[in-house]
């Protein structure tokens, strides 16, 4: 996954440019999609002038900072998720009963999983999750 900075989301995967600005992602692109360094006025391998826009540069300390914050988001997960095997280790009441809610919603994660998808579409917009951005 890569962040845009130019608009602020997310797309999945390893892409060469935003989905949804259309920006790259500190390369240039021609029409023929040849990468190029993020200063370059002509495409180094067939000339072309048409270039990509690319996101805006990020200072390094921004990188560092982002890089740190995932790693303690990740720690902190880490973290929870140990102390709730704990808790579920220790006191067996709890546990069967943490131990159903988890099996409850692996159950309806399967069933919304196996559901068409104009029906989740229909549900998304019904609870005001979906009507905000267009489907692409």
């Amino acid at each position: 996954m890569k962040y845009c900075y130019e608009c602020s989301r997310v797309t999945a995967g390893d892409p060469r440019y935003c989905q949804f600005c259309g920006r790259t992602y500190d390369v240039k692109l021609c029409p023929r999609r040849h990468e190029n360094p993020r200063f370059a006025e002509v495409c180094s391998q067939c000339g072309s002038r048409e270039l990509s826009t690319p996101q805006p540069k990020v200072p390094p300390v921004w990188r560092v900072l982002e890089f740190l914050a995932r790693v303690l988001v990740g720690l902190l997960i880490v973290y929870v998720v140990l102390s709730f095997l704990y808790g579920i280790a220790t006191s067996p009441q709890t546990g069967n009963a943490l131990m159903a809610l988890g099996l409850l919603l692996c159950a309806l994660f399967a069933l919304w999983a196996m559901l068409p998808d104009w029906f989740k579409r229909l549900v998304r917009r019904s609870i005001g999750k979906g009507g905000r951005h267009e489907d692409r």
